[in-house]
């Protein structure tokens, strides 16, 4: 579980970095697919994947972390009332 973890991090990373392609001049061509130009279209298709990705790994990471704290503090603040 741990790499897949690593896997889905590492390619969020890597696709993050790939929406810079059109500013190094690779998928920078004048031509269109649909509505958008070349740069557009890519840079607005990789960040649909990293939308996939990061909830993916908020539910993944963040949401049980924060259910945890959010139980152990209540768990504190009734013992702290029984006293």
């Amino acid at each position: 579980m741990r790499k897949l973890h690593a896997a889905l991090i590492t390619l969020f990373f890597v696709l993050y970095f790939a929406t810079f392609f059109p500013n190094l001049g690779i998928f920078n061509k004048l031509t269109f697919i649909g509505f958008f130009p070349q740069p557009l279209a890519w840079v607005l298709f990789l960040n649909a994947i990293n939308t996939v990705i990061i909830f993916i790994i908020y539910y993944k990471f963040f949401k049980p972390f924060a259910d945890n704290a959010s139980k152990e503090l209540n768990d504190r603040m009734t013992e702290g009332s029984e006293k």
